[in-house]
């Protein structure tokens, strides 16, 4: 099952990558939603080959999650690919410069099942597809904000 949205954000594309890669506002968030993740390798930098393991509530259980960055190409595409319990899902960022100031961000999440508990998931999801992209849409809209404030306050900054 593919889930695709976009979000064109007015920032320049080094402002809205580098917001979007920031995993440490990522990690936190999953955090407060009861998730316990931990960065394999300690790393700080995200890059090829960065991963983390833990353990995420998923439908009121508690299911184990290994995610690994596996592709990392700089102000075009950062690709996690993860499993959660019995679910492989794939989550490609990809970036387009419209203009000096405005940046389209474009979500594919891919998710399969392995299997019995992880399809009936899925087939749940399939039935609420639309609520489903509705969160994610959201959930792009507000790191776009995030990243036009940055890029705001960056402006306000240069002009004083």
């Amino acid at each position: 099952m593919k889930f695709k949205v976009s979000e064109d954000v007015d920032a320049p594309m080094q402002v809205v990558w580098s917001r979007f890669v920031d995993f440490s506002q990522f990690e936190s968030e999953a955090k407060g939603r009861g998730a316990d993740l931990v960065r394999i390798g300690d790393w700080s930098e995200p890059a090829n080959g960065a991963k983390w393991r833990g353990e995420v509530p998923v439908r009121g259980k508690t299911r184990v999650i290994a995610a690994e960055i596996t592709s990392f190409d700089p102000e075009d595409t950062c690709i996690v690919t993860s499993q959660i319990g019995g679910m492989d899902c794939v989550y490609d960022l990809t970036f387009v410069a419209l203009s000096p100031a405005v940046t389209r961000v474009t979500s594919v999440m891919e998710l399969s099942a392995n299997t019995l508990s992880a399809r009936l998931l899925l087939q749940t999801m399939k039935l609420a597809r639309g609520k489903v992209m509705q969160k994610l849409q959201a959930i792009l809209a507000r790191q776009g904000n995030a990243a036009e404030a940055t890029w705001r306050k960056m402006q306000r900054g240069q002009q004083a």
